[in-house]
């Protein structure tokens, strides 16, 4: 047994063994005691019953909140001492725990016991298997169930198996007992499998050699036993070793769900390592694991209904004052609730939809255990990263300083080298354009100018006279067209060119363009315009998008000689996808790109400088849509562009 104090931090400080011992032995060779028997004996005995190390941090942390919920004046008339069980091996030890508790029990006889507190269920269980409880004390249990086992009277092996006991029940009629019960609920978890996995046939109940793995697995099979059309097995610690129970997950049949009670303490009464759990259930990857005590959440089980764990010394504090403050009946059993919980990253995996969890479920990402364990590790070696890294910048900002004025240099260098490169191309654009613009003004004059001089002349007809005019009066629209186009990309380029939107009804305006080019129209061709709503306003520069319009529709009347010109537009999310198409002699696919360059004409012999595709690229641009010509149409050429719809249609 292991008598302690707690201090006023209320920290238990077995953690620093070597400091512990010689404390000990200092206090047993000393002769004078830091209180006197008779002051001692004078002082209320709070009495904690651990089931495990006291220094462990769940008992830890109890321990602290109760010191601290009963105030700091407590230690005028009050002590707080924790006799710690031991309970580890449930096959071998169990049978012991009801005789080391009647010793305490006796130990503490003729002291002033205010309450007796039970930390776990193994104390629990030794402190209800008590024939005799000291009268008129209350008694508490932390960490502990509703659902339990009396304790065998002799040493037991794995076919020992007890009937289900009430534990709060027993506990109310042996004397005033009170505490917070955690709930476990098989039947939710068999619901909660078979909802996500109804095909499931077979359930294995995977429980370990200690109190609450045999408790939760005598409650587990009192449910099955109501439960119809399922089979069900255990994997008990109690009876197999761990590379037993890792064979059997292996080769578990499908249509099975694993559902896990306790895993903490092997057949042999030793702890399982930390990464046991997740290497068990790691071994058959396509069964499904469920959770019952929250052992596994994180480690490869998708969830289950858990009870909600918690600290509550609060509330036995609190109950513990108002029984000696004549209220008997405060001391009663609270229970601490449940919910579903889900490890969310399974429940991505597995594609379970969120309408299939239960209402309130709590999802959560498990930290890696590893991460955990080795946190003060990860501190040094982020810090000692960190401190490198300062010092590797520090080097390399040094090093920068030096090298700065070469590489300034260096950039003034190759910047002067752009810029005459700069300055030589535009210089070769501009011969370019000025080659190009003289061959395209020079062709409608020649003609413009030529038969001017033949209106002159007497020796011509008058139908004659009229085709002249008519050559001259085409002539000088395609230079007027020509100098239009030449002011508009300028304007484009250099961004002066003025967009004004507003409200426009698209089949009227798309009507209106194809009433403009009537006059260009052939007798074999057929020229149809498609709309896809019978109504569609946008916001748009009206005459921006007719110009694309009309240079579309021109260059496809141009290209072909019979068949159909069709105008078209569709919805396509937020935007309006327009599309020319036409039957004419088509585009070769390595011709694509050169389609919207400058001057891209493909055909020398036709009239035109080559700039209403780059002129309709850059309109679409400032628009906010693309333009392109549809690859895979290949009876002519079919041109689209899209416009974004900020409005209603």
């Amino acid at each position: 047994m292991i008598l302690a104090k707690i201090n006023k931090s209320g920290h238990f400080f077995i953690a620093d063994y070597a400091k512990c011992i010689v404390a000990l032995l200092v206090l047993t060779l000393c002769a004078t005691p830091l209180k006197s028997q008779n002051a001692e004996a004078e002082q209320e005995v709070y009495l904690l019953i651990s089931s495990f190390n006291p220094d462990t941090r769940r008992t830890l942390d109890f321990i602290n909140e109760f010191e601290s919920a009963l105030g700091p004046d407590y230690k005028e008339n009050s002590i707080i001492l924790i006799e710690d069980l031991g309970a580890k091996n449930f096959n071998e030890e169990a049978y012991l725990w009801k005789g080391r508790v009647e010793a305490l029990l006796k130990k503490y006889k003729h002291k002033r016991i205010r309450a007796i507190i039970a930390i776990g269920q193994e104390a629990w269980a030794a402190l209800l298997a008590q024939e005799h409880l000291p009268e008129g004390v209350p008694i508490f249990g932390e960490h502990i169930s509703t659902n339990g086992i009396d304790l065998p009277e002799t040493i037991v092996d794995e076919t020992w198996q007890p009937e289900w006991v009430n534990m709060a029940r027993k506990a109310r009629r042996k004397t005033n007992a009170g505490g917070v019960l955690h709930l476990y609920h098989p039947r939710r978890n068999i619901e909660l499998i078979l909802s996500f996995f109804p095909e499931t046939k077979n359930i294995v109940f995977l429980s370990d050699n200690t109190y609450g793995g045999l408790s939760i697995k005598t409650l587990f099979k009192r449910d099955m036993n109501e439960v119809s059309g399922i089979n069900y097995s255990f994997l008990d610690t109690r009876e197999l070793n761990y590379a037993e129970i890792l064979e059997s997950v292996r080769i578990l049949p499908e249509n099975t769900a694993l559902l896990i009670g306790t895993w903490r303490v092997n057949k042999d009464g030793q702890y399982f390592l930390g990464n046991s759990l997740e290497e068990l259930i790691s071994a058959n990857e396509k069964l499904p694991v469920f959770t019952m005590s929250g052992s596994g959440l994180g480690s490869g089980a998708i969830g289950g209904y858990l009870p909600s764990y918690g600290l509550h010394a609060k509330e036995i504090v609190n109950m513990i004052e108002s029984f000696y403050k004549g209220y008997p009946d405060s001391v009663r059993f609270n229970t601490s609730g449940g919910s579903y919980q889900f490890d969310q990253k399974l429940i991505e995996k597995l594609k379970i939809k969120s309408e299939m969890l239960p209402p309130g479920s709590v999802l959560i990402n498990a930290k890696d255990p590893r991460l955990i364990r080795y946190r003060n590790y990860l501190i040094i070696v982020s810090s000692v990263t960190v401190i490198l890294s300062i010092f590797m910048v520090a080097l390399y900002i040094l090093y920068n300083r030096n090298k700065r004025l070469r590489k300034h240099l260096e950039e003034q260098k190759q910047e002067l080298i752009e810029a005459k490169e700069r300055a030589e191309e535009s210089d070769h654009l501009k011969s370019a354009f000025l080659a190009n613009m003289s061959h395209e003004i020079r062709t409608p004059l020649n003609s413009i100018v030529g038969f001017s001089n033949l209106l002159i002349s007497d020796d011509y007809t008058q139908e004659q006279r009229a085709e002249m005019n008519k050559v001259i009066s085409q002539n000088s629209e395609l230079l007027l067209t020509l100098i239009t186009d030449i002011l508009d990309i300028s304007r484009l380029e250099t961004g002066k060119l003025n967009f004004v939107y507003r409200q426009t009804e698209i089949n009227t305006l798309c009507e209106q363009v194809i009433s403009t080019i009537a006059h260009l129209k052939k007798p074999s061709i057929e020229y149809s315009f498609k709309p896809a709503l019978e109504s569609c306003e946008i916001t748009t520069d009206v005459h921006r998008l007719s110009q694309v319009l009309l240079n579309l529709l021109t260059n496809a009347n141009k290209f072909t000689q019979q068949g159909k010109i069709e105008l078209s537009y569709e919805l396509k999310g937020n935007f309006l996808q327009f599309s020319v198409t036409d039957t004419g002699c088509g585009v070769s696919q390595d011709q694509h790109k050169k389609l919207f360059e400058r001057f891209g004409k493909l055909n020398t012999f036709t009239q035109g400088a080559g700039l209403g595709l780059a002129i309709s690229k850059q309109i679409v641009n400032n628009l906010g849509g693309k333009i392109w010509i549809d690859p895979d149409y290949t009876q002519g050429a079919r041109f689209c562009f899209t416009h974004p719809v900020n409005t209603t249609s």
